[in-house]
């Protein structure tokens, strides 16, 4: 009898109960990975092969020197490891002609059997990686080239060779090559793209003049810093000077000046700083925010005030805005040296010259474990 009093009583409730009562109603929560997804093309920034199938789906996996020395390490891939070292100290004559390519006049940039070995390795391992993504691996060009156009285009093409080497069947399209984003860096990003159809992305940005200018050149991607690379390996630094409008500026550039660059954000250190930049058009997570993201959950009208792009497009009705001038003297070096040298007071060309030096680093400690497997094996 008490059911069915209940069931009389609301028969006579009224539409502004319904109302109200739709109105307590606690909001259908998701997890702040499922959200991001909702907003923003989610990649993973890491190799680690159990964290893509826990957490995915992905559409890119990006990686870097640093990554690939730690997954080097990993016993998982000890077996990959030794091959790619062998390969490289025991076929370079064999694999000179394919995998160096050479100029039009004949020469080939040389290189040492230890960074041939660390460039196998790491591609074999993104490659390990395109069963479980939806979209490109990225593999980072040698660091210590980044002020040689000649050098970095000749190791873009390795890395593309390489990957067909070990996949013949893989389709190109799905690689993508990491440059650093120096003049001589971004000028091979244009004979990459422009002459031998290989997709890069501008990485180690910090400014708009790096962003306009890897647009010009026909980047796919930039990759824009919101914190210097040094807070993820120095736990004693703490950058104070984040800079999230670079991401939504150069965004803004693209599509104002309909190039088909797309901004994919990186180095942000807690999950309120992820939440800032949903909105954009792609963004590489590492693993930690990752789970702390998948381990959150919100009702979404809760968090979506957080972007600045919920923020830009509430400003400007269509969420474009308008973008930075274009700037004519963007692809002509002296005067865009000048403008990268000056641009915030000369602390962007400082974080892209210290993220370039910490690549660096790990590049020499990937071809030091190069070095230790080659002797291991006698080679």
């Amino acid at each position: 009898m008490a059911a069915l009093n209940h069931v009389n009583d609301a028969s006579k409730s009224s539409p502004q109960d319904a109302n109200n009562a739709r109105n307590r109603a606690p909001a259908e929560t998701t997890s702040l990975l499922e959200y991001m997804r909702s907003k923003t093309q989610v990649d993973l920034d890491s190799l680690n092969l159990d964290l893509a199938k826990e957490l995915g789906p992905f559409a890119d996996c990006t990686s870097n020197q640093a990554d690939s020395y730690f997954e080097f390490q990993e016993p998982s891939r000890q077996d990959l490891v030794k091959s790619s070292v062998r390969d490289a100290f025991d076929l370079l004559p064999e694999l000179h002609g394919k995998l160096l390519p050479a100029h039009e006049d004949g020469s080939r940039e040389d290189v040492t059997a230890e960074e041939l070995a660390v460039e196998i390795a790491m591609t074999r391992i993104s490659l390990t990686m395109i069963p479980l993504i939806q979209g490109r691996i990225f593999v980072m060009a040698n660091p210590s080239v980044a002020l040689s156009t000649p050098k970095t285009v000749a190791c873009g093409r390795r890395i593309a060779a390489i990957a067909r080497y070990y996949e013949p069947t893989f389709d190109l399209d799905r690689l993508c090559i990491k440059v650093a984003s120096t003049w001589e860096g971004l000028q091979a990003c244009k004979i990459l793209g422009g002459k031998f159809g290989i997709n890069t992305l501008a990485t180690t940005l910090f400014t708009m003049e790096q962003a306009m200018l890897a647009g010009e050149v026909g980047c796919i991607f930039v990759s824009p810093f919101v914190h210097e690379l040094r807070v993820h390996f120095d736990e004693s630094y703490h950058d104070k000077d984040p800079i999230f409008d670079i991401v939504l500026q150069a965004q803004k550039f693209y599509r104002q000046h309909q190039y088909a660059t797309k901004v994919k954000a990186c180095s942000v250190v807690n999950v309120e700083e992820v939440l800032k930049l949903a909105g954009v058009d792609a963004f590489t997570i590492a693993p930690a925010l990752l789970r702390d993201l998948a381990a959150s959950h919100t009702a979404p009208e809760e968090v979506r005030t957080k972007s600045i792009f919920h923020a830009e497009a509430a400003e400007n009705g269509n969420g474009k805005g308008s973008g930075p001038e274009k700037r004519p003297s963007v692809n002509k070096e002296v005067a865009w040296r000048d403008a990268y040298a000056k641009s915030d007071n000369g602390k962007g060309r400082v974080k892209t010259t210290q993220a370039i030096a910490l690549f660096c680093e790990y590049q020499f400690l990937a071809e030091g474990v190069v070095r230790t497997v080659a002797a291991e094996l006698d080679l």
